[in-house]
């Protein structure tokens, strides 16, 4: 794999894998900026249909992780999106366990108010889960929720990847109709997130099949609406996230107290879980000029507390409390860095048959063009650094076409299709 992609994401360092690729920490040279590069590996055309289908869901919410810009390189294709250090709500759980339902709640509201903006715009995520959460690097102050991972998700009324009968999802998540063989519906999406919210509470892992495990003796309002999200019969769930965040509203209404505390009295942060840049890009700025998902001016979260130190104590709280806090720090020095940010991991759950299948793929219209999202982007002019790396006539790919870049030499060139091939050529 070239350190350089399309003539623009300098590749740096791997920070996730999944199922359809790997997510490297990179620099993107056209904004100067940090990113997240989701590179593709998988070369069947479901597989690209999909990451066509992904990169083209631009969604402009602060809770709402998606791809600002993409680029295409011989048989490889590449995502640009925000890097998120704070790990995912399922490192969050693995670290603290059951979260105070306050806590809770603000996760789930920020999770619904994300699936009201994915829904409005005619799309089912399909693979609502905590490991698909991702969070903003805020320290012990309000945790900031970001929903990745379009790679399955689908605009209703559209054509399906997968063969009939198949389930696209992750067990334990999946709704029960999805399983009966329903199509997707929003709903289906509510139900994840209540599963999702069950987890946030309980600080266990949901069953992969049946249901899950009764509450009964839970009363408040939080668990009234998360038994709600989760009822096997989708008529008897809310009709909309909109709806599950009128219910919570009443919760949502007292102010989450900060920092918050684990029922043993463990402080509750989200700190950086990135690696140190590697050299020779340790001068690179970690943030760009203009976040793109800082959330409303209520909504802003102080600046990252230093990492508290576990207190000295014997009693059986205190310990508990060190513990976890000692594994979490061990599990950042290894594999707590897959999944930091979107390792594009697509669940699948076959019934039936392959999961592409036969069939004609179903009609995409992708955006052609890398331009980003006005909304993701930093205003203004961008000052664009010389590329040392570049030469004229060096092979560039036609999704840059009409891109300029300068040379080492001070030189101007563009990208300009030069018979079947692409090539930079003197501006």
């Amino acid at each position: 794999m070239p350190d350089v992609f399309a003539g623009r994401f300098e590749l740096i360092d791997p920070i996730g894998s999944g199922g359809t690729g790997t997510v490297w920490r990179a620099w993107d040279r056209r904004l100067e900026r940090l990113c997240a590069a989701k590179v593709l590996r998988q070369r069947h055309a479901g597989a690209l249909l999909r990451f066509v289908r992904e990169q083209g869901l631009r969604l402009d919410h602060p809770n709402v992780l998606s791809p600002y810009a993409w680029a295409a390189d011989d048989d490889q294709a590449l995502l640009a999106m925000d890097l998120v250090g704070g790990g995912s709500v399922s490192s969050l759980v693995a670290d603290f366990g059951a979260l105070p339902e306050r806590y809770a709640a603000e996760l789930l509201a920020q999770l619904l108010r994300a699936l009201e903006q994915v829904h409005a715009a005619g799309l089912v995520h399909r693979d609502v889960k905590p490991a698909n959460l991702l969070l903003e690097t805020s320290g012990t102050g309000i945790p900031v929720l970001r929903l990745s991972d379009f790679g399955i998700a689908l605009s209703l009324g559209e054509p399906r990847l997968t063969q009939h009968g198949a389930v696209v999802g992750t067990p334990g998540y999946v709704a029960p109709e999805a399983l009966a063989g329903e199509p997707p519906s929003t709903k289906q999406d509510l139900y994840a997130a209540g599963v999702t919210a069950w987890q946030l509470l309980t600080g266990e892992e949901p069953p992969a099949t049946g249901p899950l495990p009764s509450r009964s003796n839970t009363t408040s309002t939080v668990w009234a609406v998360v038994e709600s999200l989760i009822q096997s019969d989708p008529a008897r769930r809310p009709d909309s996230a909109e709806a599950a965040l009128e219910s919570l509203a009443p919760v949502l209404a007292t102010a989450l107290q900060i920092p918050a505390h684990t029922p043993d009295g463990e402080l509750i942060e989200v700190f950086d879980q990135l690696p140190p840049l590697p050299a020779p890009h340790t001068n690179l700025p970690t943030q760009p000029a203009a976040a793109s998902a800082t959330p409303p001016a209520d909504r802003l979260t102080p600046p990252p507390r230093p990492r508290p130190t576990p207190p000295q104590s014997t009693s059986p709280g205190a310990s508990h409390a060190a513990g976890r806090l000692a594994r979490r720090r061990l599990v950042l020095g290894g594999v707590g860095l897959v999944g930091l940010v979107v390792a594009g991991v697509v669940g699948v759950l076959l019934l039936d048959g392959d999961e592409e299948g036969g069939g004609s793929p179903s009609k995409v219209s992708p955006s052609v063009s890398v331009s980003e999202t006005p909304s993701t982007v930093p205003t203004g002019p961008v000052t664009r650094s010389p590329n040392a790396q570049l030469k004229v006539r060096d092979p560039c790919g036609w999704q840059e076409a009409g891109a300029e870049e300068t040379t080492a030499d001070g030189t101007r060139v563009e990208c300009r299709q030069q018979g079947s091939s692409y090539l930079w050529i003197k501006a």
